[in-house]
This record gives structure tokens, C-alpha cells and sequence, in this order.
């Protein structure tokens, strides 16, 4: 696991400063504390999480992983990123998903954030018929994570309808027009969803379920698309199950 996310690593520019690697119940454990420039951050940080022995991943900007040893005073001078990637439960690949081609796709995603859509619809063409839907699931899960991450990451875990609220809501607000009703999300004028075309509706399922890996007090997310635009619905519906 470590050359693997070693490679990526290098191919951002970044180096390797320190790594620990602990046993974990349900896997192993992998800390590193990285060096590099702050214009690919982003960038490396999406592939990281992107990568497909990645489950859960989690970063700090500025210093040290909290429990690890201290920087070293040659790396002092410059930014450090502590990650802490693990093998855990929430972020698992969808069966079918065309990963290298999602992986190759977000770093473009969280450099031209929010302005995401284009590089959607170029994967929706770029994957077999087979992978669109579990790809677009796995784009939405890992863009939704990272996210999180950037936005949400230090709030209290919450209760899903408070989740919705806080969260989810906000977050969507920056891709599209959104309303939540009730405990539904009604998102309106979905660039995914055009009438007579295919659903992109499992972007969006998969980037709630990113957003909110990490964020519910109990149970693991799954979001599920109850009506579509492009069927003929006025709005694409989305619902939360935890």
C-alpha cells in the first residue's frame, strides 16, 4: 500500500517526510506526513482519496498528523500535509466502475470545482454502457468526501435530518438548484438529467453518501434517487437512508 500511494504521491510533486503504518481491525492503517507545493494539494489530495485500497481517508493542512511524532526541523520551512488514509469501512469502490478513468478525471474535478459537469459528461461518454452508472456513483462518492473534507470535516457528527440540513443542502447548493422538502432534496434543472437522456442521478446518490461517510452519529449513508428529470418528473428527488 505504501509504494502504491507513494507513486501517486510522487506524481503530484510531492515527497514522503515520515509514514507509520498501524493494524487496524479491519485492515491496516497508514499515516504520512508529505511535503510539496500547496498548487497540487488539491489535486493529490482527490487521487489519494481516489485510490481503489483507499476506503476512508482523512487530511490536515499546515501540520502534523495530531498523534504522530513532530515535523523535522528541515521540513519546517515548508508546507506539510499529514494524511491519514486507513483501510475502513464507507467509501468502497461500486461493483462495475470504470476506476482508472474516475481516478484520471478528479484532479480536473477539484481544480475546475464547481464547475464540474463538463468533466461528468465526458466520463458518462468515455465509460462502457455497463460502468456509466456505478463510474458516476464512484465520481459522486469520492468528490463528496473530498468536500466534506475541505468544508465540513471539524462539525460535530450529526443525525441525518440535521446532516441534510447542514451539509448536504449547502454543499449541493453549489452545483444546482436544490430545496430540501421534508427529508427529500428536490434539485432542479439537473445538467445530468436532460429529458429523454440517461439519469446522472447516481452522481449526485453517490456524492450525498461522500458527504455524509464521515459526518452521521450512526449508520453508514445510502442515498437513493426516488424521481427523474430526464423521465419526465418536473425535478430529480433524492432521499437519504442511514
Amino acid at each position: 500500500m505504501l509504494i502504491e500511494l507513494g507513486r501517486v504521491v510522487s506524481e503530484h510533486g510531492h515527497v514522503l517526510v515520515r509514514q507509520r503504518l498501524s493494524p487496524d481491525e479491519r485492515g491496516a492503517g497508514l499515516t504520512m506526513v508529505l511535503r510539496g507545493p500547496e498548487t497540487s494539494r488539491s489535486a493529490l489530495e482527490v487521487a489519494l482519496g481516489a485510490h481503489p485500497r483507499v476506503l476512508h481517508f482523512e487530511s490536515s493542512w499546515g501540520t502534523a498528523e495530531k498523534h504522530g511524532p513532530p515535523v523535522p526541523q528541515e521540513a519546517a520551512d515548508a508546507p506539510v500535509v499529514a494524511w491519514a488514509p486507513s483501510m475502513a469501512y464507507g467509501l468502497g469502490m461500486p461493483s462495475g466502475a470504470d476506476v482508472a478513468r474516475v481516478e484520471r478525471m478528479l484532479p480536473s474535478l477539484a481544480k475546475d470545482y464547481p464547475r464540474i459537469f463538463p468533466w461528468l459528461i465526458n466520463l458518462e461518454y468515455a465509460v462502457t454502457a455497463e460502468a456509466r452508472e456505478a463510474s458516476l456513483h464512484l465520481a459522486g462518492r469520492r468528490a463528496g468526501a473530498w468536500v466534506f473534507r475541505r468544508h465540513f470535516a471539524l462539525g460535530a457528527r450529526l443525525a441525518p435530518a440535521d446532516a441534510l440540513k447542514r451539509i448536504v443542502v449547502p454543499a449541493l447548493r453549489e452545483l444546482v438548484a436544490v430545496e430540501l422538502r421534508g427529508e427529500q432534496l428536490h434539485v432542479r434543472g439537473c445538467p445530468l438529467c436532460q429529458p429523454g437522456g440517461l439519469s446522472g442521478g447516481r452522481f449526485f446518490c453517490g456524492f450525498i453518501e461522500g458527504l455524509l461517510a464521515d459526518a452521521l452519529a450512526m449508520g453508514e449513508p445510502s442515498a437513493n434517487e426516488v424521481s427523474c428529470h430526464c423521465h419526465g418528473a418536473q425535478e430529480c428527488v433524492f432521499e437519504l437512508t442511514a
